[in-house]
């Protein structure tokens, strides 16, 4: 993807952009699965939980290079429109990371995408900065970023992060980390919900085609159909979700993914059938097509 610097900058972001690099004095958001740590007066300098991750704003203004004023959601050249996405902590081999992810429709004309992503579909994209210390003081590392990691979505848009759920990380043996974040989405009358993975490899240990984020697919974990059974008059109404949990690879590399759904589901019409653990699917990573497959 072309990245273009912005000959004018509000100075208003270059001051936020200044703090974020040199200190954790920002205001800042977090990731839906951060969670809040609180600390005595005792600690409170050397606790590394208070410093906080950078803003959405300046996560899309160092993928895009582009200036919003503060929003988290705006075009750029070509048509296209960018924004904020999901914002994750987490640690790996000693070091602590904060990626940021952005989200692009395809755009139009000579700076848009020429048509080589699906038109349903965003671009994936990413910021991931490293808590380093500075003069005495725990700050973040200019990030690594990369315009695209993948892509998914429907109608244009991104995948809608599910807040009611949490994220879901696992390091592997070999310096690699994977992450699930739940997302939703309604279709032909039913809320899905799934994870979308994604597999951060820092160090370049794989072959796969993206650098050191690439997305590996959704994982399907449950589902209601409430909206569209009416009661039971249309057909009958179910409701599922589903536990995902990882499982260590025996050569300690990406693990398998399992899904144990609860609730119940159609079983013919006008029946339903209650779930259980014999009806958990187990997904592996496919190499070749570079996503989680059951």
């Amino acid at each position: 993807m072309r990245l273009q610097r912005m000959k004018v900058i509000s100075p208003l972001l270059l001051i936020a952009m200044a703090v974020i690099l040199g200190g954790c004095d920002a205001p800042a958001q977090r990731g839906a699965d951060t969670t809040e740590q609180a600390t005595s007066p005792e600690n409170k300098e050397e606790d590394m939980s208070e410093l906080k991750p950078p803003s959405a704003d300046s996560v899309l203004y160092f993928i895009y290079q582009r200036d919003g004023d503060g929003a988290v959601s705006y075009k750029i050249d070509g048509g296209a429109t960018v924004s904020y996405w999901y914002g994750h902590e987490f640690d790996l081999d000693g070091k602590h990371y904060f990626t940021g992810f952005g989200a692009k429709t395809q755009g139009e004309g000579p700076d848009g995408d020429d048509g080589m992503m699906d038109p349903e579909h965003v671009a994936i994209s990413q910021a991931t900065f490293t808590r380093v210390e500075k003069d005495g003081k725990q700050a973040w590392s200019k990030p690594d970023t990369d315009g695209y990691v993948g892509e998914f979505g429907r109608l244009g848009r991104a995948d809608e992060v599910d807040t009611s759920r949490k994220a879901h990380g696992y390091a592997t043996d070999d310096g690699r980390y994977v992450l699930a974040v739940p997302t939703r989405d309604f279709m032909n009358g039913e809320e899905v919900q799934s994870f979308a993975m994604f597999l951060f490899d820092p160090d370049g240990k794989d072959a796969l085609s993206f650098r050191q984020w690439g997305y590996v697919g959704s994982v399907r974990v449950g589902g209601d159909n409430q909206a569209a059974c009416s009661d039971g008059h249309v057909m009958p109404c179910t409701a599922s979700t589903g536990d995902l949990a990882f499982e260590r690879a025996s050569d300690g590399g990406l693990p398998a993914l399992k899904v144990t759904p609860s609730g119940n589901t159609n079983a013919g019409p006008g029946k339903v059938r209650t779930l259980g653990p014999a009806d958990a699917v187990t997904y592996r990573f496919d190499a070749n097509a570079e996503r989680y497959t059951p």
